[in-house]
């Protein structure tokens, strides 16, 4: 789920920003209104049917107090009667990011009692929607205002909710498609940018195949698979990165730093064949030993 690349941006949160993006894009889409009410209704009280007829989006934009305050986005408010929902996609999960999402959720309660309402009448949840695990393996955790024993709840309409994204993708790849729900369906296409995945996990249910059109007309955009390709770049790059840190530290677990340190050509070689019959790359080889790929491709012979 990505959507408009900015190269001026820092590029994490240049793609923490193409994930925000997309998700506004389909949960605020008019067919994906049944989905996104069955994922509210998983995690919250409410029926589907009750929040299908009663939720209503509100303007995204947070009032200010000040002028020299900035305006501040949140990803989408919702409201069913007197409950707010504040929906946030998150892609990492850095100090800044929690602490802004921690804001807005404050911030909706303080507005609520700037206008005059009633807040301990009505609920205010946020539902964070993260990309990568937080906490722990559950599915999603919600939490609330409690003493330390956990037996009293101080304000028991203050609420936020963190979706464990990772873990509903985890399930699709351990169970399959028939493994899971409806609702662990949607949630998994949130994660996912392969057709044929969406297709496989969509297929046979109209909203679903709804959202799974949603998501392909955003990754077919010019500036999606620009994005993509800015983002695979990054990847391989970590890759790489992550390979040759692999190859160390086999190299020290079987000693063989040791005698790479000695300066040995003997040694070198010698550590180089051991590692060319465990299958480690050859360029892999040469950085750790000094020796040319010429000399360890000799060692194969």
């Amino acid at each position: 789920m990505y959507t408009v690349l900015d190269k001026r941006k820092n590029s994490d949160e240049l793609i923490d920003s193409l994930y925000d993006k997309a998700f506004k894009a389909i949960v605020q889409n008019p067919d994906f209104r049944k989905s996104l009410c069955e994922v509210i209704s998983y995690m919250t009280t409410y029926s589907v049917d009750y929040l299908y007829n009663n939720l209503r989006f509100v303007n995204t934009e947070l009032p200010v107090e000040n002028i020299k305050e900035r305006n501040k986005i949140a990803d989408i408010i919702a409201k069913v009667e007197g409950t707010t929902i504040n929906l946030e996609a998150n892609r990492s999960l850095p100090v800044s990011k929690i602490s802004k999402n921690n804001l807005y959720h404050h911030k909706i309660v303080y507005s609520q009692y700037l206008q005059g309402e009633k807040v301990e009448d009505n609920d205010i949840i946020q539902i964070n929607f993260n990309a990568i695990n937080r906490f722990d393996d559950r599915p999603y955790i919600s939490f609330s205002l409690r003493d330390e024993e956990g037996k009293y709840i101080d304000e028991e309409n203050f609420k936020r909710i963190h979706v464990n994204m990772a873990k509903f993708l985890e399930m699709y790849y351990t169970k399959g498609v028939k493994g899971l729900t409806n609702v662990e369906k949607i949630l998994v296409m949130f994660m996912i940018k392969s057709k044929r995945e969406l297709r496989e996990i969509s297929k046979g249910d109209k909203e679903l195949e709804a959202m799974a059109k949603i998501i392909e007309d955003i990754n077919a955009s010019e500036e999606m698979l620009e994005a993509y390709t800015y983002d695979k770049d990054k990847m391989e790059a970590y890759m790489e990165r992550v390979d040759k840190w692999e190859a160390t530290k086999k190299a020290k677990e079987e000693g063989f730093e040791q005698g790479t340190k000695q300066g040995s050509k003997e040694k070198e070689l010698e550590i180089a064949k051991k590692m060319l019959e465990k299958g480690m790359d050859i360029q892999v080889i040469s950085e750790l030993t000094n020796l040319s790929k010429e000399e360890i491709n000799e060692l194969k012979s």
